[in-house]
Formats: C-alpha cells, sequence, structure tokens
C-alpha cells in the first residue's frame, strides 16, 4: 500500500481508503448483509494495507459509525477515522452535539477528520468551520474536511479556518472537479479524497446494456451516470478500459482505481465495499502504475463519456438548494 499526507496535517492515508456508506445503508445498494460479513470486510482491508476509514452521521442512521467503531476498537491506534454531518448539524447550538454523538458511536476520543458533508443554504459556510475548529482546539477532532463544496463554498471556508481535505465525486466519468475545484486544491496543498471512485460499480465491467437494478437500488433512478445514453456509453469504455488493464494483468476495477489515485492532486480514493473479495481486488489496484501513454489514453475514453453529463452539483442532486452558496 501507498501512503500520502493529508494536507498540510501529519496525518498519512492509505492512497485507497474504505468507504463506510454501504456496510451502513446495504439496501441503498440493493442488499443488505450481516453485520459479521460487513465486519469482516472492514478487517480485509486494515489486514490488506488500508488504515483510512470514511463513513457519516447519516450512513444507515448511525448504524455504520457503530459498526466501525465496534470492528476497529482494537487497532483504533493504527487507523485513520474520517465522519461527516451536514451543516444543518454543525451550528452553534448543534455541533458540539452532532460530534460527540459520532464519538460515541466510533468508541473513540477523537476523529481524526471531520467533514461537513453538505452545505446548507440558510448557514454560513463560516459557522460550520468556526464550530469545528473550536472542537479541534479541543482534540475532539484532528482535521476539517468538507464534501460536496463549490469552489465559492471552499474559498469561503479557508477563511474562516483551515481545510485540510475536500471530498468531491470523482472518478473516469465524473470529472466535473477538474475545471476548477482540483486545481485550486492543488496550488493550495488540500488533499482531496475521492468519493464514487469506481462510478458506483460502473468500471467494474459486470453491468450490461439491458441491466435490471432492484427496486430499493439508488442508481435505479437517480444516478446520472446510469440514464441513457451515459450508461451504454460508459459500458462500451469499460471494456476498452479492460482490455488496456489486461496488459498489466490488471481487472476494469483496478484499472480505474489506478487511474484515479494517479491523478495528480488526488491524494486517496474512497472505495466501499460489502464482502472481503471486494476488497481484496480493490487492493490490486496500488503497487503498479500505468504507462504515460496507457494513462492518456484512459483519460481520453473517459473524457467522450464524461462529457455527456450534465454538470449537476453533485452526482446525486441537480439544482439542490442545499447547493446554493449563501451571500
Amino acid at each position: 500500500m501507498e501512503f500520502a499526507k493529508l494536507g498540510k496535517t501529519n496525518i498519512e492515508v492509505s492512497k485507497i481508503a474504505f468507504g463506510c456508506w454501504a456496510i451502513g445503508a446495504g439496501r441503498e445498494w440493493g442488499e443488505s448483509l450481516e453485520d459479521k460479513i460487513y465486519s469482516e470486510t472492514v478487517l480485509t482491508a486494515f489486514s490488506g494495507g488500508i488504515n483510512f476509514f470514511d463513513t457519516a452521521m447519516g450512513y444507515g442512521g448511525g448504524h455504520s459509525e457503530e459498526l466501525l467503531g465496534e470492528t476497529i476498537k482494537e487497532i483504533r491506534d493504527k487507523v485513520v477515522i474520517s465522519s461527516k454531518c451536514s451543516a444543518t448539524g454543525l451550528t452553534r447550538g448543534k455541533a458540539r452535539e452532532s460530534v460527540e454523538t459520532s464519538l460515541s458511536r466510533l468508541k473513540t476520543d477523537y476523529i481524526d477528520v471531520y467533514f461537513v458533508h453538505w452545505p446548507n443554504p440558510d448557514i454560513p459556510v463560516e459557522e460550520s468551520i468556526e464550530e469545528l475548529m473550536k472542537l479541534k482546539n479541543e482534540g475532539k477532532i484532528k482535521a476539517i474536511g468538507v464534501s460536496n463544496y463549490t469552489l465559492g463554498h471552499l474559498e469561503r471556508a479557508v477563511k474562516a479556518g483551515q481545510i485540510d481535505v475536500v471530498q468531491p465525486c470523482y472518478n473516469l466519468y465524473w470529472r466535473h472537479i477538474e475545471k476548477d475545484l482540483l486545481p485550486y486544491c492543488r496550488k493550495n496543498d488540500i488533499s482531496v479524497i475521492t468519493y464514487s471512485s469506481i462510478a458506483q460499480g460502473l468500471v467494474t465491467g459486470k453491468f450490461t446494456k439491458d441491466w435490471e437494478f432492484a427496486e430499493t437500488d439508488m442508481r435505479r433512478t437517480t444516478i446520472p451516470l446510469f440514464k441513457s445514453p451515459t450508461f451504454e456509453m460508459a459500458i462500451d469504455a469499460t471494456e476498452k478500459i479492460k482490455a488496456i488493464g489486461e496488459k498489466y494483468n490488471k481487472s476494469p476495477v483496478q484499472t480505474a482505481i489506478n487511474w484515479v489515485i494517479n491523478t495528480p492532486g488526488i491524494t486517496s480514493a474512497i472505495v466501499g465495499g460489502k464482502r472481503p473479495d471486494q476488497v481484496i481486488e480493490n487492493l490490486g489496484a496500488t503497487g503498479w502504475n500505468l504507462t504515460d501513454e496507457d494513462y492518456e489514453l484512459i483519460d481520453k475514453i473517459s473524457m467522450e463519456v464524461a462529457e455527456t453529463v450534465l454538470e449537476w452539483d453533485t452526482m446525486y442532486q441537480k439544482d439542490d438548494r442545499r447547493l446554493v452558496m449563501n451571500v
């Protein structure tokens, strides 16, 4: 496993982070498994060299934090934990309670990185950051991050406190941050931790153009990458990427993750998993490099798909009021 420093901190994180959304809210991903399997998956990630685990208050109504905390309690000093709460829970009247709730669920005295999960147009950007800075000064959190922020939000946030990391959606087929957010972070030594790094599984190569998603699977209705014609184009593009990966004896998903973590400015890629075998495959994305020529070829293939996707505020909402910057 390769590691990188998080922003201006001394925190070292693995180039692949384990995303804990699915282990807390399995039905949103089409199925729910026993907690025992989820715990085994987390420990498989740790055994494979992953030291960075990302969760949130809202994942499974808090179950993700509870399950992660119970699973890693014996190795707490060896892992980096990040959690999140939306701006509505990080106001002057609520921030302390929100963070204390996460601390309790995670069975820890501190959280390495705490993110503002979503902005809110009715809550000043500065208020959330100022409250988190107070909790950072008390040692309850070690670093502050923001997620689903526009560049405008981020520019205001850095004036209110030290922001060491942002967490945007980024993958081969969703690349809007390349326009402004990613260059800004590179220039200002702010780490970028990507979510949806494997495009909700679209880069795995398992989907067919007539694929039927479960009724509870949000990819069925809400995510633009799974709408026509983007979905069909992405399946064709993934086949081309698969052929490139085969030169390295790597699967499509390993190739796609490798591309993301080797993109300039990307510190780590969050990749979820519900079963140990999925984590083991994801781990094969590290320890090797695409040639410059193959990196650029994948860049070109994937961009043809990315250019078909409207520039939504996030991969989950279009024109969502929570993302409108208050003034």
